[in-house]
């Protein structure tokens, strides 16, 4: 069976879309015609396909396969805007822009993509929330506004984006964690304002949930205690101010809210498995 590290890419269609809530109707009944991705960049509402429904909502990704009817639904109050690929995987040289029609008697069978057996895709689910990972919605993105340019590499590009893409896509969603709503903007702070000065128990009682129910949201979506991740955070801060600074220790110390040199060498010891000075040594 082929795994996708053997795709090869190529994008009938690419480009950002805002649904109008006057087309609800519209884009019901979809048929593909090959592989389709789409990243809510906004707006929220529902996507059905095969007997079920999912709410889908910004920094999901959906993912329909070839022939399979599927429809959107934008919520009147928040509509949907997406990043849309509609791509051939395994070298098909058909390179036509038909990509979907909307009723079963109009689909051409001689449109069709190849399809290839593939257990990593199998595995997909509809819908994958990545909204924490942002740095694989900016690759989709890079790849969608890549795919609408008519530069000499642009197919070539967008190609080996996508390829990218689909390995980390799979990587997320074979160790699928749930995010609840409430808990994202936590871990956005969390990884935007990491100093050992201050705690997030006030960023828990701002998201209304009990203790033991932020431990638990937190650990699902994260897969370590809000605790451990506080620490990686700072951690992940300190590291790139030792390397990419000729501070001294004390001073990279003082920057990140530690009350003393000495807590922070052995925070930082426990964490890495060698001293502060040791790490900014073996990274020259």
């Amino acid at each position: 069976m082929t795994t996708l590290s053997s795709v090869n890419p190529y994008v009938r269609v690419g480009h950002y879309y805002q649904f109008p809530v006057e087309r609800n109707q519209a884009e019901m009944g979809r048929i593909g015609y090959c592989y389709a991705f789409h990243f809510v960049a906004g707006g929220k509402g529902t996507v059905s396909t095969m007997g079920k429904t999912y709410p889908v909502k910004k920094g999901d990704l959906i993912y329909f396969p070839p022939e399979v009817g599927h429809s959107f639904y934008a919520n009147p109050d928040h509509p949907l805007a997406t990043y849309n690929l509609y791509c051939d995987l395994w070298n098909y040289q058909l390179r036509s822009s038909q990509h979907l029609v909307w009723k079963e008697s109009d689909f051409d069978r001689d449109l069709l993509t190849h399809i290839v057996p593939c257990s990593e895709l199998a595995m997909l689910p509809v819908v994958t929330p990545i909204q924490h990972d942002a740095s694989l919605g900016q690759l989709f993105i890079h790849a969608v506004t890549q795919s609408m340019k008519s530069d000499h590499y642009s197919e070539l590009i967008v190609s080996n984006l996508l390829k990218a893409f689909f390995l980390a896509l799979v990587q997320i969603a074979s160790t699928p964690h749930f995010i609840d709503y409430r808990i994202i903007p936590i871990i956005e702070r969390m990884d935007k304002e990491a100093n050992a000065s201050r705690g997030y128990d006030e960023w828990m009682s701002q998201c209304g949930l009990r203790k033991t129910q932020f431990h638990e949201l937190f650990k699902q979506a994260t897969g370590i205690s809000p605790k451990a991740y506080w620490t990686k955070a700072i951690m992940r801060q300190v590291e790139a101010a030792l390397w990419e600074s000729n501070r001294s220790i004390t001073a990279i110390a003082e920057d990140f809210g530690y009350s003393s040199v000495h807590h922070f060498t052995k925070q930082f010891t426990q964490f890495h498995g060698v001293s502060p000075t040791e790490f900014r040594r073996r990274k020259t």
